[in-house]
């Protein structure tokens, strides 16, 4: 994959449902992606939404609220790959409006789907109790699917997450070195 603005950081967004394994995966890939690129930084969609909410930004969990922080988000991510820095960006990332916004306005993205069941996060309690609330992505909320993902990975709680990370890490190189 050819870098679109050498004057910015690469942006890998890893997405899926809560409980995928995204946090995780990213913080074991850190470092490896870091020796490979350079200066690189976890931006978790989490602590983005906390960021927000300590700003005087605070945002629900609707698909209307949630349509409402992409904007911001998407600014946020490039004020910082504007600096030459990049980012692993782990984030739910299951909506229309951010999936045409991000695609559209990052020019270095390299988009990482994390397959996963819900049935089978809740099965094995991973996050269990964000799936008894209200405005859940998959559960209430009907997923969007970004097409063309560059990197499928498929955690189905058979293999650890050290396994998973290592088989994205393979494939996220194979596209780089394509640069």
């Amino acid at each position: 994959m050819k870098k679109n603005n050498i004057n910015s950081g690469w942006c890998i967004i890893i997405y899926g449902f809560s409980g995928s394994g995204k946090t995780t995966t990213s913080k074991k890939i850190k470092n490896k992606i870091e020796s490979l690129l350079g200066k690189t930084i976890i931006l978790d969609g989490d602590n983005v939404r906390g960021f927000f909410s300590k700003i005087g930004l605070k945002f629900g969990y609707t698909l209307s609220e949630n349509n409402k922080t992409v904007i911001p988000k998407l600014e946020l991510l490039n004020l910082i790959l504007r600096q030459n820095i990049n980012i692993i960006y782990p984030t739910i990332f299951l909506n229309k409006l951010a999936i045409e916004k991000f695609t559209k306005g990052i020019d270095n993205l390299i988009k990482i789907y994390i397959k996963c069941d819900i049935k089978d996060i809740i099965k094995y309690g991973f996050k269990k109790e964000i799936y008894k609330k209200k405005n859940v992505v998959g559960v209430d909320i009907k997923p969007v699917y970004p097409k063309n993902p560059h990197v499928t990975i498929v955690n189905d709680f058979k293999n650890d997450l050290s396994f998973l990370s290592n088989e994205m890490l393979k494939k996220t190189k194979k596209i780089l070195k394509k640069n």
